[in-house]
């Protein structure tokens, strides 16, 4: 009987321990572009691997939170990345560009910590930051992404068969942790900053991305 009742009040405990933990402290909304598929049919992904996928576009929406005090929500983010082969490889080498979108300089510069904090495997060499006007904007499952005079990209989430390849596989996750994401199949995208040593465009690219949430607890 005492060994019995020792097991529900642990059972208990546990249940508690579980409903206090604290929610995400900062969440938003999260959307990447990649110059290559991540669901499409092997020939495309093999060749890809070789030639392709070596750009990729992440951009953040906070929608609430704060870090080490300073208030997110509104802020912005767009992380222009590039490598020397595809960044879908493991330990592909990444340069990144960054743009962010904040109430004040303060603003700005925690949400660039907050990422490097968490993200910093993902975006490699930071090498710029710069204040830059964002965007998103919403019609219908349409997402379009603007920043500045630099990137433009729209996408939505993909429809399945119809976007896909024949005999389509998903090959690669979200470069980040994600609390929820769809495929997101991406009609445009577009890089003409002079950040690297080439611009990039494409329409109708296919699946190539995500758009979901994210939340990140401290």
């Amino acid at each position: 009987m005492i060994r019995a009742l020792t097991v529900v009040c642990v059972v208990l405990l546990a249940g508690l321990s579980i409903s206090a933990a604290p929610p995400p402290a900062v969440t938003g909304d999260y959307i990447e572009v990649r110059s290559n598929h991540v669901y499409t049919c092997a020939c495309l992904f093999s060749g890809e691997q070789v030639t392709g996928g070596r750009e990729a576009i992440l951009a953040w929406n906070v929608r609430e939170g704060e870090y080490r005090g300073t208030p997110l929500a509104g802020a912005k983010a767009v992380a222009v990345m590039q490598g020397p082969e595809s960044l879908s490889l493991p330990g592909t080498a990444r340069r990144s560009a960054m743009f962010v979108d904040a109430a004040d300089a303060e603003a700005r510069e925690a949400l660039v910590a907050l990422l490097r904090e968490y993200y910093g495997n993902v975006l490699g060499e930071v090498f710029s930051v710069e204040a830059a006007p964002i965007s998103f904007q919403k019609e219908g499952e349409r997402v379009t992404v603007n920043v500045g005079e630099v990137s433009r990209f729209v996408v939505r989430p993909a429809r399945l068969p119809e976007d896909a390849h024949l005999g389509s596989f998903l090959w690669y996750d979200p470069f980040i942790p994600t609390t929820a994401s769809t495929l997101g199949a991406t009609e445009y995208t577009k890089f003409w900053g002079s950040h690297f040593r080439h611009q990039w465009w494409e329409a109708d690219a296919g699946i190539t991305g995500y758009l979901g949430t994210f939340g990140i607890a401290r």
